[in-house]
């Protein structure tokens, strides 16, 4: 082959590279967004508003690997700062924090019986209640769906995560973080699931079932829990368009000498008529204490039930309430709802569930431009008497405003 041959063919692959990385490069997507949280809420019982502000910028990027844009690449970095005027040491009152929130390879392939989704990196997952595990976790997912059956396996790992972002639920409270350190492991847990879901079964009716499981791998004592899930939803009137949504979880916690038992169960019915994009719910929800055969129920992801004082998690607790919505413009969200609280922690056989207070909510959002969006809402707790600050908590008042910016 002729030298001028030969470099010209190297010109050739050179030129196609170049294009290639070009389209590639043109083919990726990058944005951010920025945020503020403002907090006004009282710390102990009767005591003055406090401020808590929390400020974020986060970073992410997007490139797609397929031509229809279904498998892709993502990640998103963040930088959050925030401060707690209610931390006696004024050393500690502002808290730094890096974190990878999203790393996530997704390839989706179409075959005649269904679709196959492949997930793996860092993403959040969520368990069919969306109250027992609701985090980010580095792991793998593998989803199939048809037009009448769908089924996911999923497998995580928690100790890579920054648990300055994340609060998993041990049987040892969770540690003071040093307040100035941008990044601390969480607690090491290894994540089971399995999902399999069947709708439009009957009437429209689906159905789910949900195992999940949580295998602690620090040192020191064995604290492991299960979940077993059960949920049903559909229309109960569909040219009222009036829906109903049920599901009942059991979790069992093995630790070291005992297995304990607990249930969390919630049901609602939601109305959406056909008027300026509004919706009405009826809701309950019982988190077991030590009633029947039941103990505590306990989570794995920290969530407030009551924003009380004490901030209780899903545990020993009974509420049920109103909640509503509407648009009265099209950029504009206004929110409200009501819920009675009751404590089901106490085990007394004369007292077992007894009224423990009242929580209402106001709130509204309103999407200024597409890339700039306002929040407001106002928040009360207020507590019956002083017999349930040990287990609801003590009344509380929060003021919280909102606004991010994307870019």
């Amino acid at each position: 082959m002729k030298i001028s041959n030969i470099l010209k063919n190297k010109s050739f692959f050179a030129i196609a590279s170049l294009l290639s990385l070009s389209a590639f490069s043109f083919a990726l997507e990058t944005g951010g967004l920025f945020t503020n949280n403002t907090k006004f809420h009282n710390v102990e019982k009767d005591g003055d508003l406090k401020l808590d502000q929390k400020n974020g910028i986060s970073l992410w990027l997007k490139a797609p690997l397929s031509e229809d844009g279904t498998s892709y690449f993502v990640t998103e970095g963040s930088f959050k700062t925030e401060y707690d005027a209610s931390v006696e040491e004024s050393d500690d009152k502002l808290i730094l924090s890096v974190d990878i929130d999203l790393f996530k390879l997704v390839l989706r392939k179409e075959t005649e019986n269904g679709s196959l989704l492949f997930s793996a990196g860092r993403f959040y997952f969520s368990d069919l209640s969306t109250l027992v595990l609701a985090q980010n976790a580095d792991g793998v997912q593998l989803d199939f769906s048809s037009s009448i059956f769908s089924t996911s396996v999923y497998a995580g790992y928690t100790g890579l995560l920054n648990e300055k972002n994340i609060t998993i639920l041990d049987s040892e409270a969770a540690e003071a973080v040093d307040s100035k350190t941008l990044y601390s492991f969480s607690k090491k847990y290894a994540l089971a699931a399995l999902k399999l879901s069947a709708s439009n079964f009957a009437a429209s009716q689906s159905v789910s079932l949900e195992g999940l499981g949580a295998f602690r791998l620090e040192d020191g004592d064995k604290f492991n829990r299960f979940y077993g899930t059960l949920s049903l939803s559909g229309p109960v009137a569909p040219t009222l368009s009036i829906y109903y949504a049920l599901s009942s979880t059991l979790g069992f916690v093995q630790a070291e000498d005992d297995t304990y038992k607990g249930n969390l169960s919630q049901c609602s019915l939601s109305w959406y008529p056909d008027f300026k994009s509004s919706s009405l719910s009826l809701s309950a929800l019982y988190a077991s204490g030590s009633q029947g055969p039941f103990d505590g129920f306990m989570g794995f992801t920290s969530q407030t039930a009551v924003d009380s004082v004490l901030e209780p998690e899903y545990s020993g607790i009974l509420k049920g309430g109103l909640s509503a919505s509407i648009k009265p413009i099209s950029n504009l969200l206004v929110s409200a709802k009501a819920n009675m609280i009751f404590s089901a922690a106490a085990g007394d056989e004369e007292k077992d569930i007894e009224f423990a207070g009242l929580q209402y909510s106001l709130g509204g959002n309103w999407q200024v431009v597409s890339d700039f969006s306002l929040g407001a809402s106002f928040c009360q707790y207020i507590s019956s008497n002083d017999d349930f600050s040990g287990t609801i908590g003590d009344s509380r008042t929060q003021l919280k405003i909102s606004a991010s910016l994307a870019f």
